[in-house]
């Protein structure tokens, strides 16, 4: 019986001498079709070993992927059905191999200063070394089905041959197959951690917009509640009468109108900052009367004390409203729409301002200049403001 290293090596020479041939076979048919004047004006050389290029090309990835998914399936047909599909598969996983090793896309580093590469070839030495040929078949088909996806993601599989692109040829017959674009993959990168650490401000709308639309909603259906429904309204006047307040029954009204009609005008952002500092302070009267004196245990240790003060409700809701009297209702809201017709909408500070005329050194005595006050004028880089 053939030793499985043997096939699986038998594997790799024939990936090795094919693409010696097709690679030879594709340099002489560029070379066919392209004159010597213009491989030498478009011609770019191309260093293997710098690290922002690629080895390989898509054929050679593809091949391996095909060689892949073939050993995996004759070695899943080996192991359940027929087992003589495993030797079967051993020279196809050797071919895979070397393609998967011989490979690398724009956007990878080298195979030693690739950390997810080295863990790759690791576990694939290890299913050889320890005859599991399907766990090979898994490790190759599924490093290189994860590769082919980020190209794709971050455009580092495409040629450099679309429309509006300079085709790039290389002089090298062994290296002009290495032309590839450039990848995003930083770029998207850096764009992430910025979301992470700043944030992305144009969707800040959209917490703003959530915020304003349930609270306002939870405060009118509240209001709602305690103004057309008997036993909200007797809980809440029962509430009123046991803090002692004065004016219960009054107290009880204004703070059922004040959620009611506030909160349905908050949902819609009509005047969102007058309402959201009302039931702010409606939420800071309920925590002084209510929620401290009745709802939090007497006789708390600080930290247990303020343990229980941030739980409550109230608490969140007022920091929620603070946040959006300082941040505004939001773009969709009536008082974005007030604020466009008056012209609030935009920053006085933000806008360009403009340039005033430069006048000669020569001319800043002549009074004929203008008869307009001038409020400040530049010479030579010096600015004076007239008395």
């Amino acid at each position: 019986m053939i030793p499985p290293i043997i096939l699986i090596a038998a594997g790799g020479l024939f990936g090795i001498a094919h693409e010696s041939f097709r690679r030879k076979r594709l340099a002489a048919q560029i070379s066919a079709e392209m004159t010597q004047d213009q491989v030498d004006a478009d011609a770019i050389e191309i260093d293997q070993d710098e690290p922002v290029m690629a080895r390989g090309d898509l054929v050679q990835v593809k091949h391996s992927e095909i060689a892949a998914r073939a050993a995996l399936g004759a070695s899943a047909l080996g192991m359940l059905a027929y087992p003589p599909m495993v030797l079967v598969s051993l020279p196809i996983i050797g071919y895979s191999a070397y393609n998967w090793l011989s490979t690398r896309y724009m956007f990878e580093q080298p195979i030693r200063k690739s950390p997810l590469r080295i863990l790759a070839i690791l576990a694939l030495a290890t299913s050889l070394v320890t005859g599991q040929w399907l766990l090979a078949s898994v490790v190759l088909t599924t490093d290189l089905a994860a590769r082919k996806w980020l190209a794709n993601w971050t455009k580092g599989s495409q040629w450099i041959d679309e429309p509006g692109k300079e085709i790039q040829a290389v002089k090298s017959a062994d290296k002009w197959y290495a032309a590839i674009i450039p990848s995003r993959l930083i770029q998207k990168m850096r764009y992430l951690l910025r979301v992470m650490f700043v944030g992305e401000p144009r969707w800040e709308w959209f917490p703003v917009l959530l915020a304003r639309v349930s609270m306002g909603l939870f405060f009118a259906i509240s209001g709602w509640n305690k103004l057309f429904t008997v036993s909200h309204w007797k809980g809440l006047l029962a509430g009123m009468i046991a803090t002692g307040l004065p004016f219960p029954k009054f107290l009880s009204l204004f703070l059922a109108s004040v959620e009611f009609y506030g909160g349905s005008l908050l949902t819609i952002g009509f005047l969102s900052t007058f309402w959201s500092i009302a039931l702010a302070f409606a939420m800071i009267v309920a925590i002084v009367t209510v929620e401290i004196p009745y709802v939090i245990p007497p006789g708390l240790g600080p930290l247990d004390w303020l343990d229980w003060f941030l739980y409550l409700p109230q608490v969140m809701y007022v920091l929620i409203f603070l946040w959006l009297i300082i941040k505004g209702p939001g773009p969709y809201s009536v008082d974005a729409v007030i604020a466009r017709k008056l012209g609030l909408d935009k920053d006085p500070e933000d806008e360009p301002k403009k340039e005033l005329a430069v006048i000669p050194e020569e001319d800043l005595g002549n009074e004929d200049i203008t008869d307009e006050p001038v409020e400040e004028v530049k010479s030579g880089g010096a600015s004076w403001t007239p008395a």
